[in-house]
């Protein structure tokens, strides 16, 4: 029979999700609101190990674990603490005699979870079943903002469905974020929605409709060839569906929920940079009335504002204007939430919806007395997009080789002061969200998020005395030992740009040298794979197979990154020359879809379209030709 774990938390939908993965790996799981009611249930054997939040009403986390020592029963039972708070952590190092075995810093994904437990226990980690991991819930209990900030935290990926009255809506969520959502409500298709924002007219949406009956077209592509929009404005308008499709749901004052946690989604799809702190400031701003803002708002209002200590919520991109940002600046632990909402009588409605989404995002705490936190980086991020790929990408592979002293730039006897004030610096330099907007793979992503996470882990081991002793110990044996993969990613770069180069040269037989190095070096790069899937198909396309293996190649690559516009222009090329035109038009809405100035892809599309015009034509004139003749 699995261990027993106890998990006690106030949040009843991150008690909910972690119950369930918990369960998933053979664990036997019992869920509580509050340490007071745990401590009445608790008895000797009765669990293996308890995973307590520190921030709890009434008994914290901390004493919680001072009660249990009180209880010679109950003295040995490891006791694993979760925070998103750092001065809460250093309360934990001053408590190393209460049986706290370690201190989980949210957010955190559940296999970090899952192997923490598992060392803990002193056991291999438990096979999880086939299922996936699946919670269901009611929005009345748990509100939309407050799901969508849950599966932040977690980090997690899969498909979010939505009903009410007869509603359906499903939300891809990938690593935390919403990137599509689907719809069944006739008001929030795209040419309808084009009609209410007055861009076509009733009539034109009718026509359009039509046409994509007639010829099995997306929407989209029938208007650019109608001439009612650009492949740049048919973008933005893909984009603005998605954001609404989720804002409209905040107005849902109750409905079912389930997630299904997995990584199969429906390829092609336009995709939104949007952050969740966001969606929520514009969903608040948009739908909650202000009866409902002064409900969320009430527990609070007597309380003080703090910005984050974490820099994982405190620099969520949010979009906040210039007064927001005063808004912002004024929680600073020495405020009220009321004193800062009289600050602004004018825009009192506005400041409120504000300090509900910081709050609901986490990106502000309210405390009961006051505090001065002087934490480095509290103003606001810089709006200008200075990381791009060739950058972050060398600065990686500088940064992800050092060790936790070299990559904070501290010696290894570092204060607490200097080592916040090194990850402060570079969590907020490297926070995922300042990538948002850039047109990434998922194999960059990954590595942003892998900087990112490596950057706390080097922080909660420094910060702790124990695990930073040990550490020292560790770099100690390993130092002259293992070289990093580093070498591997910079080789690969650079011969993916003479590659590319290359292949704009028109040689390919040279480019599918350079870019064979680049694969294999970094084979789940998807930039990579489709060039070099390309000047596979150019330098070697009368060898039987290679057009087969070219297409397995570039499907690959679109599983990796969807809205790389390349692949899907290349596939439409390749299935062009193999006569299955439907498939290619099909890959060259994707590309345009993808990049708007894709204009080898433009050009292929009015190709068709001039020649299905054509065939028209010369329908209707036999049919006259016919008639005269009689």
């Amino acid at each position: 029979m699995g261990k027993h774990i106890w998990i006690i938390d106030d949040d009843a939908n991150i008690r909910k999700f972690l119950s369930e993965s918990l369960k998933l790996k053979g664990y036997r799981v019992a869920t509580f609101g509050t340490a007071e009611t745990a401590l009445e249930k608790l008895a000797p054997g009765s669990c293996d190990l308890a995973l307590v939040d520190i921030m709890l009403p009434g008994m914290s986390g901390i004493d919680f674990c001072r009660q249990l020592r009180t209880q010679p029963a109950l003295s040995d039972l490891p006791v694993m603490l979760m925070t998103a708070f750092s001065r809460e952590a250093e309360q934990v190092q001053r408590h190393q005699g209460l049986g706290i075995v370690d201190c989980l810093f949210k957010p955190f994904t559940l296999p970090v979870l899952h192997r923490q437990i598992a060392a803990i226990l002193g056991e291999r980690m438990a096979e999880a079943t086939t299922d996936p991991l699946h919670i269901a819930g009611d929005l009345s209990e748990t509100s939309f903002p407050r799901l969508l900030h849950n599966l932040y935290i977690l980090k997690t990926t899969g498909l979010l469905q939505l009903t009410r009255a007869g509603m359906k809506k499903v939300i891809y969520i990938r690593n935390g974020y919403p990137i599509f959502a689907r719809s069944n409500l006739v008001r929030e298709c795209l040419g309808q929605m084009m009609v209410d924002d007055g861009l076509i007219s009733a009539e034109q949406c009718a026509e359009s409709l039509r046409q994509v009956k007639k010829s099995g077209r997306l929407q989209g592509t029938v208007l650019i060839d109608m001439g009612l929009l650009t492949p740049h404005q048919l973008r933005d308008v893909l984009r603005n569906q998605i954001v609404e499709k989720l804002l409209e749901i905040f107005s849902w004052p109750e409905g079912k929920y389930q997630f299904v946690q997995g990584k199969k989604f429906k390829q092609g799809v336009t995709s939104i940079d949007c952050s969740p702190a966001a969606l929520i400031y514009q969903g608040i701003s948009r739908h909650y009335s202000a009866a409902r803002i002064a409900k969320l708002l009430l527990p609070h209002r007597h309380r003080y504002l703090s910005q984050a200590e974490s820099p994982h919520y405190r620099y969520q991109e949010i979009g906040l204007t210039r007064r927001d940002e005063r808004v912002f600046a004024l929680c600073n632990g020495q405020l009220t939430l009321e004193e800062i909402s009289n600050r602004f009588p004018l825009a009192r409605t506005e400041t409120d919806q504000l300090l509900a989404a910081l709050l609901l995002s986490e990106m502000v705490e309210s405390r009961e007395v006051p505090s001065f936190s002087g934490e480095p980086g509290a103003e606001a991020i810089s709006a200008e997009e200075h990381e791009m790929r060739k950058t972050f990408l060398a600065e990686y592979s500088d940064l992800i080789q050092r060790d936790y002293f070299k990559l904070f730039a501290v010696g290894e006897d570092a204060n607490k002061a200097a080592l916040r004030k090194a990850y402060f610096s570079l969590a907020k330099k490297y926070h995922p969200d300042r990538y948002l907007q850039m047109k990434l793979s998922e194999d960059l992503r990954g590595k942003i998020n892998e900087l990112f996470q490596r950057i706390g882990e080097a922080y909660e081991t420094l910060s702790d005395p124990v695990r930073c002793k040990n550490y020292r110990e560790t770099l100690k044996q390993a130092r002259g030992g293992v070289k990093t993969k580093v070498e591997d990613i910079l080789r690969a770069e650079t011969a993916f740009q003479k590659g590319r180069h290359m292949i704009r040269s028109r040689n390919f037989s040279e480019a599918l040298k350079q870019l064979q190095i680049s694969v294999d070096n970094s084979p789940e790069e998807p930039e990579y794979i489709t060039l070099y899937a390309w000047a596979l198909y150019r330098s070697k396309t009368d060898i039987p197979g290679i057009r087969d293996k070219t297409v397995e190649l570039l499907q690959r690559s679109a599983v990796l990154n969807g809205e790389h516009d390349l692949t899907h222009l290349y596939l439409g090329q390749i299935f062009k020359d193999q006569g299955r035109e439907r498939e290619a038009e099909k890959q060259f809405e994707l590309a345009i879809q993808c990049n708007p100035d894709c204009t080898e892809a433009l050009r292929e599309l009015r190709l068709f379209n001039l020649r299905r015009e054509k065939e028209d034509k010369e329908k209707k004139g036999g049919l006259f030709g016919r008639l005269k003749k009689r």
